[in-house]
Formats: C-alpha cells, sequence, structure tokens
C-alpha cells in the first residue's frame, strides 16, 4: 500500500470514528436486551454426539486488530487503529483457522467482530463461523452503535458456538455502573449464557467478558457477584454450569518476566476467590500466559503477560485437564486455553 493511501485510509478512520462518537453519543449504552440483542442458531445435530467428556475452549480475538505488531492507546499504547488491513486479515484468517481445526465441542470467543472501523472493516465472526460448519451459535454485541448505518455502525461483542445439544441462549445483564469508559463508547454488560444436552444431562455454559479499567476492580467484583449468583441458580435447577471468558482477573498466581512499566499494569488485579461459593473452583493453567499489554508491539519477556483467561468450574464437574495454548500473541493480545471436563455425580435432567 502506498504511504499516500494509507494517509488517506487514517484520514477516512479519523473522520468516520469521530463521526461515529458524535452520533452515537445517546445511540450506544442502553441495557441488554433479551429480546432484541440476542441471536440464536441451533446446530446442525440436536441431540449430544460426542464422548463422555465436554471439550470447550475460551479466546478474546481482539477483534483480529491487536496481533503482535499492534500497540493500543487504552493500554498506553498510541495506536488508535490497527497497523494494517493487511495484518488483520492475516489475523483473522488464523484465528479461523485454528478455532476450526480446535475439534472443541464449545467455543466461547469474545471481540468477535463484525467488520467495521475499528479493525479496517474485516469481517472476523463470518470468517470464523464459515470455520465451523455445522456448529450453532449465539452472538451478543456487547460493543455496538445503534441506528446508524454502514460504514459506521460497530458490531463486536460474545459469540458462543457448540456443535451438538445446544439448546438455547439468553443474556444475564450485568452491572456498568463504575466504567471509567461510560460515554459514547461504553459496552454493555451481559453475560451470555446458552444451555446444551451434554454428557450427562444439561449443561449451562456461560460467555463473560468482565470491565477491564474500573478503579480498584469494584465494577468487576459486582459483575462476578452477579454472573455467579445467576449460576447459582442454575445448578440449584440441576443444571452442571461452567463459565469461561476474558475476566480482566489474573485468575492465577504468575510472575512471568517482563519489563514494563508499574503505570502500564494500573488494571491488573487477582480474582477476588472469596466470592466463589462451595463447590466452585477456577480451572486455569499457570504454565502459560493468556494476556499481554498493548502499551507496545510485543516481544517476548519485554510486555507483561498472565493468566486472565479460563474458567469457574461448578459442582457435579470433573475437570480433566486445562491447558494454555501458547501462539507467541501473533494474532491477538489473547491466547486460547482449552477445557475438557467430565461429568459426574450422576445424570441430570434434560434441558427444558
Amino acid at each position: 500500500m502506498t504511504r499516500l493511501r494509507k494517509r488517506w485510509l487514517a484520514l477516512v478512520a479519523a473522520i468516520l470514528t469521530g463521526g461515529y462518537a458524535c452520533a452515537s453519543i445517546q445511540a450506544t449504552g442502553a441495557p441488554a436486551s433479551p429480546n432484541t440483542d440476542l441471536s440464536f442458531r441451533s446446530p446442525e445435530g440436536s441431540d449430544w454426539s460426542g464422548a463422555d467428556v465436554m471439550t470447550l475452549v475460551t479466546w478474546n480475538l481482539g477483534y483480529a486488530g491487536l496481533g503482535r505488531e499492534s500497540d493500543f492507546f487504552a493500554d498506553g499504547g498510541d495506536r488508535y487503529l490497527p497497523p494494517s488491513r493487511t495484518g488483520v486479515v492475516a489475523n483473522r484468517d488464523a484465528i479461523a483457522a485454528w478455532l476450526g481445526a480446535s475439534n472443541a465441542d464449545v467455543i466461547l470467543t469474545q471481540e468477535t467482530a463484525r467488520a467495521s472501523v475499528v479493525n479496517w472493516w474485516v469481517e472476523v465472526k463470518g470468517a470464523v463461523d464459515a470455520a465451523l460448519p455445522g456448529y450453532g451459535e449465539a452472538f451478543y454485541a456487547d460493543f455496538r452503535t445503534r441506528l446508524l448505518p454502514p460504514p459506521l455502525r460497530i458490531r463486536n461483542g460474545l459469540a458462543t458456538y457448540g456443535r451438538g445439544g445446544l439448546a438455547d441462549a439468553e443474556l444475564w445483564p450485568l452491572p456498568s455502573d463504575g466504567d471509567p469508559y461510560d460515554g459514547p463508547l461504553r459496552r454493555r454488560y451481559a453475560a451470555l449464557a446458552t444451555r446444551l444436552n451434554g454428557p450427562g444431562g444439561c449443561w449451562t455454559v456461560v460467555n463473560v467478558h468482565t470491565a477491564a479499567f474500573d478503579e480498584g476492580a469494584a465494577l468487576r467484583r459486582r459483575q462476578i457477584t452477579a454472573v455467579l449468583d445467576r449460576a447459582a441458580a442454575e445448578a440449584a435447577a440441576g443444571r452442571r454450569v461452567i463459565i469461561g471468558g476474558d475476566w480482566n482477573l489474573r485468575l492465577v498466581g504468575t510472575d512471568f518476566p517482563h519489563t514494563s512499566k508499574p503505570e502500564d499494569l494500573f488494571w491488573v488485579h487477582d480474582f477476588p476467590a472469596d466470592l466463589l461459593p462451595a463447590g466452585w473452583r477456577v480451572a486455569a493453567d499457570p504454565r502459560t500466559p493468556t494476556v499481554r499489554t498493548n502499551e507496545r508491539p510485543y516481544a517476548p519477556e519485554q510486555n507483561y503477560t498472565a493468566v486472565i483467561d479460563g474458567f469457574l468450574i461448578g459442582p457435579g464437574v470433573t475437570v480433566e485437564a486445562v491447558e494454555g495454548i501458547d501462539l507467541g500473541f501473533r494474532h491477538s493480545d489473547h491466547q486460547p486455553v482449552r477445557l475438557t471436563v467430565r461429568a459426574s455425580g450422576g445424570e441430570s435432567p434434560p434441558c427444558p
């Protein structure tokens, strides 16, 4: 791409972003609506056809715009947009290929983007959909505009894919008070809960992406409390519950080498284990970092890294394995985590 064309595209992006911000001050941030904001598509097979174990993957895709060459202004970097559209396309294709080859029964993704200005108009969700033929899916754009046509429209959020037994989906609205980005680009927080008939009966699998930059992680704590309250009701109804995603909190203590400055780690807090109900536990892999800071492009042992992506496991679930997948942060500022579980404690009723 010529230097003139790059400058022209950057100018267009800036104009569109400014227009979006002005036009959407009253168009975003409304509470999540279970009836209008959630899409759901059943898988080709309505019955569970897997083994007596279930595999799940969670991965924050970084809208395919936060590969290893990217930095980001909210984390102390300089860029508002990815370095190039070519890089976003390469990230998108690699993400879709990896997920398509993952052979997971359930896949949870965050920052799953439709084409928009934030990633040089590259369609990420459509590519992931195409890589997972036969899977059902539920999608909720927690970061979105309203009442705006393309190319100003933004849809970016949570997607859950299941290849068998996926029965239904619903949104669990989460608190948003205390979010420092409670302005024209604010997120509309909700957990995406899906129910599926899996090994041993009905499972509720919840996809979460909590706040990141709230003071003292106070909002994150309230969001986790809200999710666990709903999850406890699911467990009381006889369903096995797994909550997975990007918690924006350190799930396990790690000390990976880095040279990031303390001021770039303002968002880092530990997961509040005191909120876990009896019988619940964290499933995360302390050996492999799942997130890196974005104050600069990624360089091993330079950017701060931690484990903030993983799962909360409810009663009646045995964890066979949990593994972080080291992809070198090539295509996202997060890395995937794979979980293998088995039902324990007898059969539960099928999903309603």
